[in-house]
């Protein structure tokens, strides 16, 4: 426990100069951070595309599409294992054309 005689020591700025030094500083430390977080974005190979306007239109195509491709292999009869294939290829399309 420390001692009510203890000596108080500095935390952070005094005074305001000392305030406006750290804000400087801090938003320096800000942009330069920023900077390297778009040198590192530039180099991954993350889609920068926006965000659709209408995701419940991506969804719908993507339970139309899943839908269509069932009836397709009940239709002709196919094996049980492409019935697992079909969310594979559903999520597929959507992700290439949706």
């Amino acid at each position: 426990m420390a001692t009510p005689d203890a000596p108080k020591t500095k935390v952070g700025p005094t005074n305001s100069n000392d305030h406006l030094a750290e804000v400087a500083k801090l938003r320096q430390e800000v942009s330069d951070l920023r900077s390297r977080l778009a040198e590192i974005h530039g180099q991954s190979d993350i889609d920068d595309r926006p965000v659709s306007s209408n995701p419940w239109l991506k969804i719908a195509a993507t339970v139309g599409i899943t839908f269509a491709l069932g009836k397709i292999i009940r239709v002709l009869r196919l094996p049980t294992a492409t019935a697992v294939a079909i969310p594979m290829i559903s999520t597929e399309v959507s992700r290439r054309f949706l």
